[in-house]
């Protein structure tokens, strides 16, 4: 099924009229959002980031990141909104650089994120975000903060999951990166699926995640052979399944399946089964 795909194009769409982040429209000097009247009677304290998760998602990622990190078209397929943010960022290799993760839990010395927020001599591209203004040096030290103490989610997210397990409340795909209906740009070495829960790491395998190469006329039933691949839990992410291609992949379409029904399908840690199927396509192209 490809319940994200319309969501997805939505998301691109919103992108695209809004404009990509980086040009400083809606910031102050420091990188902040200007607030507007409406909010202006808030505390300055609010604009403060702290270094726990759902600070830096509310001031960070929400407020300026998703200018441009959101839908299908987000830069190197990382969206940033609240509902992708965290299982697109945990433990996932960047795609500028694949041998970096963009957040490794414990050491923001060796997270790209906090590379690429810094501007640090050894990224790819530019420093973010794009074109400036920057974020201010107390900004990244708290983001920082936040991934030496491990980088986990916000103390509320964390209960919500707590209680979503005893109540056995379903257990989904909730983003992957590409994106269904994106398109990419070869080569694409790390493909990531991010689930509600964590995943039963027992059951992530090449029976339950398969990578295919398809033609448009294929999609959604072709029968190629599943492409050689390893698939492994994000480090420090037991939410994410991350998908590396023996070989990257170059130009083409191809297609991701999760299999959730039948003996050994995907569930999560407390045995809550996917119940159906979950698969996306998206497409790579040459550089140009």
């Amino acid at each position: 099924m490809r319940i994200g795909r319309a969501m997805g194009w939505i998301g691109l769409t919103a992108a695209l009229a809004a404009g990509c982040a980086g040009n400083g429209n809606g910031l102050d000097q420091n990188g902040n959002p200007i607030a507007s009247s409406s909010s202006a009677s808030s505390s300055s304290s609010s604009s403060i980031v702290t270094a726990d998760f759902d600070s830096i998602q509310n001031n960070v990622f929400t407020a300026i990141c998703t200018r441009c990190h959101i839908g299908a078209g987000a830069p190197e397929g990382l969206q940033l909104d609240a509902a992708h943010s965290y299982g697109l960022l945990v433990g996932v290799p960047s795609v500028e650089q694949p041998s970096v993760l963009r957040v490794k839990p414990g050491d923001p010395n060796n997270s790209y994120l906090i590379q690429k927020l810094e501007g640090a001599p050894t990224i790819s591209g530019g420093q973010m975000p794009l074109g400036g203004p920057y974020l201010p040096q107390a900004t990244i030290d708290a983001i920082a903060q936040w991934i030496i103490d491990g980088a986990a989610m916000s103390p509320e997210v964390m209960s919500q999951a707590m209680a979503q397990r005893s109540e056995q409340a379903p257990f989904e795909v909730v983003a992957t990166a590409p994106a269904d209906t994106a398109v990419a740009t070869a080569p694409v070495r790390t493909i990531a699926v991010a689930f509600s829960q964590e995943v039963d790491a027992s059951l992530v395998n090449s029976t339950t995640i398969t990578l295919e190469a398809v033609t448009p006329e294929e999609v959604p039933t072709a029968t190629q052979p599943p492409l050689p691949a390893n698939t492994s839990l994000a480090a420090g992410n037991p939410a994410t399944i991350l998908i590396r291609p023996f070989v990257p992949l170059g130009p083409g379409t191809y297609r991701v399946t999760v299999r959730g029904t039948g003996g050994g399908a995907i569930e999560s840690v407390s045995g809550v089964p996917l119940d159906s199927d979950y698969d996306f396509v998206f497409t790579v192209e040459t550089p140009r």
